[in-house]
């Protein structure tokens, strides 16, 4: 009882401490020229032209999947008459009847190269196939850009061999060819390193992921085609909770009655809409969204103009929550994670992930996803102080690397299970 009395206390002490609002606008330029990565607590962390870049290459540890830059104009189609082998002859006869290939608009994880995997095969990546062996990616498909100065070109991802990709791109004649790489290690603690088609350049354009939150800037929805906006976007580890029809926004903070959602667009573009009579944005009444940061603070944003004369984007925000960052000395996340055996198969019938709480949390999951994303195992834990084990069920489970996640409260922790 007295453990539970001084959490409260905390929690209460944290949530009040300093809580203000604060007005704030973010200016993407005229024509939204520019993206911009910001901060909740620090404010802008990063600028960048929107349409210097064609490539985004995800950088994280077991990230593979790639974004084609379509607010820059660029088109990205799957050529379907061969697979990587038919590079010398490809034919775009039937071009604009080929269906073209998008970035997801509510995960990182899903760029145009790689969203479009095959369900049935977790070794399918889209641009290529994962090797449960040497645990390389080797890519097989061939793929057209038309780029954002009209030029066309065919594009083959070769591989993703020790956290560096390989890649070659001509004239859709064979001329000009080019072969680059792009090694993660080069963007470390960043979610994209991108690439110039154009230019024949690699570009470090972001911030590191841990120094921003939200993305502001331009981005391609499906309303239901594919549409160019104006909005914000998630970073990864941040959740955000929308409200709407409140009697008055300006004083609820009832966060804890949402539900704090993973899609990176649940701020998206549609707080705002456009007024023929006006020729100007309204911004929508009673709308407040609640944004929870990857270090477990809780932040009220209201949005109150926005300009398209100078991409400017107008909003409040307050801090309503901060965590204690300890609790009778223990840090307040998962203090271990162990899995064992790994590599497994399914012939062991199980794998154990041994985990500990330094105090007891509420909400405690565990989420195992494949590794193009798809969720095969999800349970609820065991929330107590103390060592606990899960045993994972591998009967079911292909061969190929699977991603572990544990998540306590507002903060998770990854492994990563090897199945031969």
């Amino acid at each position: 009882m007295k453990k539970q009395i001084l959490i409260g206390a905390m929690a209460l002490a944290a949530m009040n401490v300093g809580a203000q609002v604060v007005v704030d606008t973010v200016y993407t330029g005229a024509g939204y020229a520019n993206n911009i990565w910001y901060s909740l607590a620090n404010d802008n962390q990063g600028t960048a032209p929107k349409n210097n870049w064609d490539l985004a290459f995800d950088a994280s540890g077991f990230g593979s999947t790639i974004h084609i830059n379509t607010i820059a104009g660029a088109m990205l189609w799957n050529y379907p008459n061969s697979a990587a082998a038919g590079w010398a002859s490809v034919d775009t006869t039937g071009l604009y009847t080929w269906p073209a290939r998008y970035n997801s608009d509510t995960s990182w994880e899903l760029g145009a190269m790689g969203r479009y995997a095959n369900a049935g095969d977790p070794t399918d990546l889209d641009w290529g196939h994962y090797n449960m062996t040497t645990h390389a990616i080797t890519g097989d498909s061939i793929y057209i850009v038309k780029l954002g100065d009209g030029s066309y070109k065919k594009l083959v991802i070769e591989s993703l061999i020790s956290g560096t990709y390989s890649f070659k791109y001509a004239n859709l004649d064979g001329t000009s060819p080019q072969t680059a790489t792009l090694a993660k290690s080069a963007y470390t603690g960043k979610n994209f390193g991108y690439y110039s088609l154009q230019t024949n350049a690699a570009l470090d354009r972001e911030p590191a992921t841990a120094n921003w939150d939200l993305f502001f800037g331009q981005y391609t929805t499906f309303i239901p085609v594919a549409y160019g906006v104006t909005g914000v976007l998630a970073n990864r580890g941040v959740q955000v909770a929308k409200f709407t029809a409140l009697v008055d926004k300006t004083t609820f903070t009832a966060y804890s009655t949402g539900t704090f959602k993973t899609a990176i667009n649940t701020i998206g573009y549609n707080w705002k809409s456009y007024n023929s009579s006006t020729m100007a944005y309204d911004i929508k009444d009673s709308v407040v969204y609640f944004a929870e940061t990857s270090n477990g603070e809780i932040w009220k944003m209201i949005f109150t103009g926005f300009a398209s004369s100078n991409g400017a984007m107008m909003f409040s925000k307050e801090k309503l929550f901060t965590p204690p960052t300890s609790v009778n000395g223990a840090a307040s996340t998962v203090a271990s994670v162990a899995v064992y055996p790994n590599p497994t198969s399914a012939t062991t019938s199980q794998a154990n992930v041994i985990y500990s709480f330094p105090m007891a949390v509420t909400a405690a999951n565990i989420i195992i996803t494949d590794i193009t994303g798809r969720t095969v195992l999800a349970d609820v834990l065991d929330g107590a102080t103390g060592m606990h084990q899960y045993v994972i069920p591998t009967a079911n489970l292909l061969p190929g690397l699977y991603i572990i996640n544990i998540s306590a409260g507002r903060y998770s922790t990854q492994q990563k299970l090897i199945m031969n």
